[in-house]
């Protein structure tokens, strides 16, 4: 069909059509909670375009179009659709895609978890992680304090990284955990990194449609990526860590410059 037959331009012919085809894939309402990285970026891309309940279609997107291709089309429907229909401009733009793009999706990253008597670390080299670890904290404050940013200056020595990432502590909860806190971030802005502190809800928000209830609940998503980490209750604050440092390099890559 040509636009002149129609009065239609091409992005009219285009937004019809993936209407079409779109109310015909979705289904409305399903549940959807990511048991891989490509999942979890499948489900945000969705979230991001408004489209959250379609995930399952742009999971299979995924598999027809590069990464970068779904985040040149993301990008510029973000620019040309501001709070429009971005899924269906969304579908448009990728339409019009045909080079792979150019996209860092090997930032390096440690992602830190900060309990009262324990702090966990996970260090990620895009959405690939790297390495976990964690360490036990002393009773006695001073104690908690020095091995904490110990550990936490031990894991930068063996692996630089570009920026770190926290799970933010609302003011005045938890008063432990917050001078913990403010220690460890005292010795990240020494080493000069960018810290990006995640508040609970927008974790619960981003790994699941509908959003997840609990921490447990996003453990269970952690142990679904990472089955290495599944395990012993130790192991419970290293799931917090990987889930927050994946949260955050999944958000950059949709970081509009």
């Amino acid at each position: 069909m040509q636009a002149s037959a129609s009065g239609l331009s091409f992005e009219a012919l285009a937004i019809a059509l993936m209407t079409h085809i779109l109310d015909k894939f979705i289904p409305v309402g399903t549940v959807f909670r990511p048991e891989t990285v490509s999942e979890l970026f499948a489900l945000r891309l969705a979230q991001k375009l408004g489209d959250a309940p379609a995930a399952r279609h742009y999971l299979a997107l995924a598999a027809n179009y590069t990464e970068a291709q779904l985040l040149s089309a993301y990008r510029r429907t973000v620019r040309a659709a501001g709070n429009g229909d971005r899924g269906k401009r969304f579908h448009v733009e990728l339409e019009r895609i045909h080079s792979n793009g150019n996209h860092d999706h090997c930032t390096s990253l440690i992602s830190i978890r900060v309990e009262r008597r324990a702090v966990a670390a996970a260090i990620f080299h895009g959405d690939h992680l790297e390495y976990t670890d964690s360490r036990q904290l002393s009773s006695v404050q001073d104690r908690a304090f020095a091995s904490a940013v110990g550990f936490i200056n031990w894991m930068l020595e063996r692996f630089p990284v570009e920026s770190a990432a926290l799970e933010a502590i609302p003011n005045g909860h938890e008063f432990q955990r917050q001078i913990l806190h403010k220690a460890i971030c005292g010795a990240l802005r020494e080493r000069m990194l960018p810290i990006w502190e995640v508040v609970k809800g927008d974790l619960l928000e981003g790994y699941g449609h509908p959003p997840l209830k609990s921490r447990k609940d996003l453990r269970e998503v952690a142990t679904a990526i990472w089955p290495i980490l599944a395990g012993t209750h130790a192991k419970v604050f290293i799931q917090d860590a990987a889930i927050l440092g994946l949260h955050v390099q999944t958000e950059r890559l949709f970081i509009i410059n």
